[in-house]
């Protein structure tokens, strides 16, 4: 009876340890877009955040938009929302680039419709997700201001910037993740692969989001070694990437992100992946390494 129970412990352990194993090796899903984020129709909370669509795709965005900007908002009237529907509201946008449409002025002023989501000064900007500080604006023509058009109005997302940068070059939103050929190549030229979380350097910023900020050098803190082996944590850069609009990927910096990074360790410490490590899976290296 003793044995018995030694053995059932043995395998609830065993069983609790693989299940650990397993969550830890498995790599954060990539987010999704802002027009795909599941919709919070409680109307109760504030973790949710609303000004989502799914049936909104950025392509249909950037088609009927008069007026794609990038920027900052520098003050509201009134000045912030309360409530479930947020009431109509101006502001002034200190304009980074103009995307679409005839060069905006350095500061635009624009008009925003009842929605489910309020605009506020970014000096005045808090954690909450219903409010919008900054990002991509879209916007139409609406008489003596452009108006924000759209479930969401101002994309916010850390990957907004990408999206409609591929968007308007005619291209999928969503960067694709690597080929087969690409894996195949970065496993043969890979002098380590590594499974591990990664860390954007907040010294070298080349892109900045509202939400998050990305750079082109970081820290990898290895989980699990797929080929060779690398001690950590280790500080890396991203290698030479090809040129295409929305560029491809750079280390996160306020949160980190687990993914497979190919290495060459011939030099500097220099990742190879020339699409979002966090696309790929331990699993599929593994096959590959069979």
């Amino acid at each position: 009876m003793k044995r018995t129970s030694v053995l059932a412990a043995i395998l609830v352990v065993t069983t609790a340890s693989a299940c650990s194993a397993d969550q830890k090796e498995q790599p954060m899903r990539t987010e999704t877009a802002t027009a795909q984020r599941p919709v919070d129709s409680s109307g109760s909370g504030d973790s949710g955040d609303r000004a989502t669509n799914p049936a909104e795709p950025i392509p249909a965005l950037v088609a009927d938009a008069d007026l794609i900007v990038t920027g900052t908002i520098t003050d509201t009237t009134p000045a912030d929302g309360a409530g479930d529907a947020y009431g109509p509201q101006t502001a002034t946008i200190e304009v980074t680039a103009t995307l679409k449409g005839d060069p905006a002025p350095d500061k635009l002023s624009i008009t925003k419709p009842e929605s489910s989501y309020f605009l506020v000064d970014a000096a005045h900007a808090s954690g909450d997700r219903k409010a919008r500080s900054g990002g991509v604006f879209v916007l139409r023509d609406g008489g003596d201001a452009p108006t924000l058009f759209g479930h969401v109005g101002v994309h916010d997302h850390e990957f907004a910037a990408q999206w409609f940068a591929r968007a308007l070059a005619g291209l999928p939103a969503t960067l694709p993740p690597p080929t087969s050929d690409q894996l195949r190549e970065w496993v043969a030229m890979a002098d380590v692969i590594v499974f591990a979380a990664a860390t954007g350097d907040a010294g070298s910023v080349e892109t900045s989001t509202p939400r998050l900020d990305w750079a082109p050098t970081g820290t990898l803190e290895p989980i699990e070694a797929l080929k060779g082996e690398l001690p950590g944590p280790v500080a890396v850069t991203r290698g030479p990437q090809p040129a295409q609009p929305g560029g491809t990927w750079a280390f996160p910096v306020q949160q980190e992100r687990t993914g497979v990074f190919f290495l060459d360790t011939s030099g500097q410490l220099t990742v190879i992946n020339t699409a979002a490590p966090w696309d790929v899976s331990p699993v599929q290296v593994r096959q590959l390494l069979r």
